[in-house]
């Protein structure tokens, strides 16, 4: 049995805290499992494990930023030379930066495009990650990213695990709308454009016939809801909120829809799959043409294109003979995700 330790930032809804409880869950099954976060302000997740909390709430201001990443760094290294960890694994960048000055051996995973990361993230990034020992990647594009833009060494690619049976387990009733809808899962930030949804769906066929339903909040909810009011659509398009569990909305949908600009390798594509939901998403960089097969477990469109998207749309919506064979084709198509699998993996380093 292996002492691993998992350090986040927090347990707030989010694709990436998913990931990180999900593969906690499988390396609590034979091995010691602690959870380190540094503020617990709103947790939405329970833990199969131990849960440190550091006390480090995030900062606002720039100066208060350097100095919580030295705070965060202290207090780890603290627990990590009492507990003495087989592994400490970092999770996504507001853990990684921290994790690397605190561990020299930790593997940090990397969850996002860093190519989308701000000018103070990248200076963080190439000041931090090369004293790290192995630096995990979610897809194989961010792996090139690593390796050509950084230079960073050492750098790997491991898929994030997904738990098809616990997903298909919180879905005891599938959504009930009152007509037929699609979905679209996420917060609502510019990187997700899902105004470049609303303007596909308000030049679509599918939309007199389909609701959109938007599962998630953010800072453009407002401009979205608006967006939708002025297309006079505001009577099709919903707005449900973040919830706790999303899956249900994905059990009763048409199918989910990714408008995203750039991904790193989206979970909401693997548990829209693990429902059998079939998926339009754009083949933006990066992770979604890792995830999506074209023509065969869903469809992908040009990035950005909303008359791509729009049309992509259609054609799903009105050929159920298309939603079948994705159907059918999606659990085959996650099979290589299996946490057993992603965890032997891990357990490799």
């Amino acid at each position: 049995m292996k002492k691993i330790a998992i350090v986040i930032a927090d347990l707030d809804l989010g694709g990436g805290q998913r990931v990180a409880i999900n593969l906690a869950q499988e390396f609590a099954k034979n091995h010691d499992v602690t959870l380190i976060i540094f503020h617990d302000s709103e947790r939405h997740y329970g833990m199969p494990g131990r849960l440190v909390n550091l006390n480090c709430p995030e900062k606002k201001r720039l100066p208060g930023k350097l100095y919580n990443i030295l705070k965060r760094a202290a207090r780890l290294r603290k627990v990590i030379k009492k507990e003495q960890y087989d592994l400490v694994l970092g999770f996504m960048e507001t853990a990684n930066f921290a994790t690397a000055l605190a561990c020299p051996d930790a593997a940090l995973s990397v969850h996002c495009n860093p190519r989308e990361l701000t000018f103070f993230e990248r200076l963080l990034l190439k000041l931090t990650y090369p004293r790290a020992k192995n630096i995990i990647a979610v897809s194989d594009d961010v792996v090139s990213i690593l390796r050509d833009d950084f230079n960073l060494k050492h750098v790997s690619r491991i898929y994030n695990p997904v738990n098809v049976a616990d997903i298909q387990a919180q879905v005891k009733t599938p959504y009930q709308h009152p007509k037929p809808y699609i979905v679209a899962l996420g917060r609502m930030h510019e990187v997700k454009r899902f105004d470049l949804l609303i303007d596909a769906y308000a030049k679509s066929k599918m939309q007199q016939q389909c609701d959109l339903v938007f599962v998630g909040d953010g800072e453009l909810r407002l401009s979205l809801q608006q967006q939708a009011t002025d297309y006079a659509l505001q009577e099709k398009i919903h707005f449900v909120g973040a919830q706790n569990n999303p899956f249900p909305y994905l059990a009763g949908a048409k199918f989910l829809t990714l408008s995203s600009r750039t991904e790193a390798f989206p979970m909401v594509l693997i548990e829209a799959l693990a429902l059998k939901c079939p998926v339009v998403a754009t083949d933006c960089p990066t992770g979604p043409r890792e995830i999506i097969h074209h023509a065969e477990n869903g469809l992908l469109v040009e990035n950005e294109n909303s008359d791509a998207l729009q049309e992509a749309m259609d054609q799903l919506y009105f050929d159920e003979g298309l939603q079948q064979k994705f159907r059918e084709n999606a659990l085959d198509s996650i099979q290589h995700l299996s946490g057993e699998k992603i965890v032997k993996e891990w357990l490799a380093l």
